[in-house]
């Protein structure tokens, strides 16, 4: 039962990363994400992939939060307080969904 909890995440974590543009070429800055191939692999390499797409994803939401609070930077006043604050709500919505695959259920 937990192995396929573990493939099935892992499956979640694939078609997102897919869908979000995410893989080891396109960030160069980070760590290359070790594949576990085969009937051979264990549990704790599944979970170190598991974990290291989520640092992965969770990286992709702090670079586009800094970039968003970059560009409110250049605003006048109350703007600026407007557009951090909707930069800040934009960053806790997409950790929200990146996190939303790995909840447990019981």
């Amino acid at each position: 039962m937990q192995r396929a909890i573990v493939v099935a995440l892992g499956v979640a974590i694939a078609s997102s990363a897919t869908g979000l543009g995410l893989s080891a070429a396109s960030r160069p800055d980070l760590p290359a994400v070790p594949q576990c191939t085969g009937s051979a692999d264990t549990e704790i390499c599944r979970m170190r992939v598991a974990a290291n797409a989520r640092a992965e994803m969770r990286a992709l939401v702090e670079q586009r939060y800094e970039a968003e609070r970059e560009r409110c930077a250049a605003l006048p006043g109350p703007q600026r307080d407007g557009c951090f604050i909707a930069a800040h709500a934009a960053r806790g919505r997409a950790l929200l969904e990146a996190a939303a695959p790995y909840e447990r259920r019981s």
